[in-house]
């Protein structure tokens, strides 16, 4: 029989990415079996978050906790605030960010977990310390974990093309 896994959210191991934002990993990868990845997101006003991406190999929803998040939802972008939800499916093009004067939290959530704890670790190595990284260590980065932008006057051809 498996045991019930409690972290308390003072224990989620915490990575600050840049100076604007703070992702906790509430729970990891290998707490549910790869199952399911579940992430406290904390941007402060005017963090730039993820520019529109999508990922071949998992879904990943976002729910508002408190502020106003700027998400895409593959459409154009749209201001979310407490409550309000979006799921991503795979190959769908999404992104986020806060355009607020005030700091904006949001849970998110991945089916399957597919380690993005690592890709959020390696992306805060890459902007500690005020470094700006290239965009070819960005892109390789991203690409190591399935997440794959888009330019947004290419997300009316992906939409209609990929028939999502």
């Amino acid at each position: 029989m498996s045991l019930a896994a409690f972290r308390a959210f003072g224990d989620a191991v915490k990575v600050q990415i840049g100076e604007t934002t703070t992702t906790r990993f509430i729970t990891l990868a290998d707490t549910t079996d790869g199952r399911l990845g579940l992430f406290h997101h904390s941007m402060l006003p005017g963090a730039t978050g993820a520019a529109p991406h999508y990922h071949t190999r998992i879904s990943e929803s976002f729910y508002i906790i408190s502020g106003e998040v700027t998400l895409h939802d593959g459409k154009g972008w749209r201001t979310a605030t407490a409550g309000d939800f979006l799921h991503v499916p795979e190959n769908a093009v999404h992104g986020f960010r806060n355009d607020s004067d005030k700091t904006a939290e949001m849970l998110i959530i991945f089916t399957p977990a597919e380690n993005r704890e690592e890709y959020f670790e390696g992306l805060a190595r890459l902007v500690a310390n005020g470094n700006r990284p290239t965009r070819e260590e960005m892109v390789a980065l991203m690409e190591k974990y399935d997440q794959f932008e888009i330019d947004e006057s290419e997300i009316h051809h992906h939409h209609t093309s990929s028939g999502v």
